[in-house]
């Protein structure tokens, strides 16, 4: 059955709140900021108005290059509570067009409509009165792109910015794709252009006539991503935040801004995340069996695999011995790694059952006794004083 998606991108998110919450902000260039001190030049821009984006500033730019190119603009420090309390009113109107409502960052949202399509009159209806409906509650403006998956809605939502709205059909693609920049393709950044521009293909049309074989060769896994990504193929699914009443999974994942190339530093990301979601099975009462290991290339595409492992724990080195045997092979199936760097790790641990008190579920936990003595220690220090209140010493750069 064909899908219908949805993509939501608010405009200007961060500095259109604060110009609907301030009148003396509007019509203004103002750059939200990332920084604990605008008097100083560190930090970056979190969100430029489209005031200020008419001077080449947006979102990423230093502050101090900010502030060379447009001295006079108004900066402000950011009030993520704020735009998380609209984010949380967004994904609540999103909600009443289908179950299926995945938030992708603070300001954008996928919704599959496929089971719900028929109670509108087409999908084009539907976006329009979604985009009406967050326009009249919250005041913001957003963008929206359709399309029969994630990564076609996501490059509509992109043809008619701001407040734009586009449906692309499965009888359009690839044609209606071709004429685009390579690198509109999402995920695509300005080092995997180049390198794409140096084989010679520039636009998305020049990526389709290419030979897959090529593209493999040069890039490994990646190439073969390209190819289909190029003529609008794309099967993730939309993934709704948790809601049920049963725990299926315990996961943790942790975005790399412009992503990492170090496989130390990203073994090192995923202990803590392999501590996080353990910490959590512990404090719920569960254990698990199953890891599961996603990175992201880019912001869009992805490699996943998951191991079982001997018997069922809760243990944070039982879950990453696994978890770090499952990365290294991730990483060796990908060529170039320096070409496209890793921008999200994430865990999971399912195959869960509730733990009962005194379980001890195998004679294999005998060779984690030590650490779960140890574990049982940090959790009750970090339940008396806080989660910072102890953390390991090879995670100490990554907190700070």
């Amino acid at each position: 059955m064909a899908r219908t998606i949805i993509h939501v991108d608010m405009d200007a998110y961060f500095a259109s709140i604060e110009q609907r919450d301030m009148p003396i902000y509007r019509n203004k260039p103002l750059l939200v900021c990332h920084t604990d001190d605008l008097s100083s030049y560190r930090g970056v821009v979190a969100a430029a108005s489209y005031e200020a984006r008419e001077y080449g500033i947006k979102a990423g730019t230093s502050v101090l290059e900010a502030k060379l190119k447009l001295p006079g603009a108004i900066y402000i420090a950011g009030n993520y509570e704020k735009y998380l309390y609209n984010t949380r009113r967004l994904v609540e109107i999103c909600e009443k067009y289908t179950d299926l409502v995945e938030v992708y960052s603070i300001d954008e949202a996928f919704l599959d409509i496929t089971p719900t399509i028929g109670l509108f009159s087409s999908a084009k209806d539907a976006a329009i009165s979604l985009q009406k409906e967050v326009e009249g509650k919250l005041r913001l403006t957003c963008s929206v792109g359709v399309g029969p998956n994630k990564l076609v809605a996501k490059m509509a939502s992109e043809f008619k910015k701001p407040s734009g709205l586009a449906v692309v059909e499965p009888k359009d693609l690839p044609g209606i794709l071709a004429p685009l920049p390579v690198d509109s393709i999402p995920g695509v950044g300005r080092r995997m252009a180049k390198h794409l521009d140096a084989i010679g293909i520039k636009t998305i049309g020049h990526l389709v006539s290419a030979p897959v074989e090529i593209l493999k060769r040069k890039f490994g896994v990646i190439g073969e991503i390209l190819s289909r990504a190029a003529i609008g193929v794309g099967d993730s699914p939309v993934v709704p935040a948790y809601k049920g009443m049963d725990v299926k999974s315990f996961g943790q994942s942790l975005s790399l801004g412009k992503g990492s190339t170090d496989i130390g530093y990203l073994r090192d990301v995923l202990l803590g995340l392999c501590d996080g979601a353990t910490r959590r099975m512990r404090k719920s009462g569960y254990l698990g069996k199953t890891v599961v290991i996603y990175i992201y290339l880019g912001r869009l595409f992805g490699l996943s695999r998951q191991t079982s492992i001997g018997a069922y724990t809760d243990l944070p080195k039982q879950i990453f011995d696994t978890a770090r045997g499952i990365l290294i092979s991730l990483l060796e199936e990908r060529a170039s790694l320096d070409i496209y760097p890793v921008t999200k790790v994430g865990v999971s641990v399912t195959n869960l059952v509730k733990k009962e008190s005194g379980q001890q579920m195998s004679v294999f936990d005998l060779l984690y006794e030590k650490e779960a003595v140890l574990t049982s220690i940090v959790d009750r220090l970090k339940n008396k004083h806080g989660e910072k209140a102890i953390t390991r010493c090879s995670l100490l750069e990554i907190r700070n």
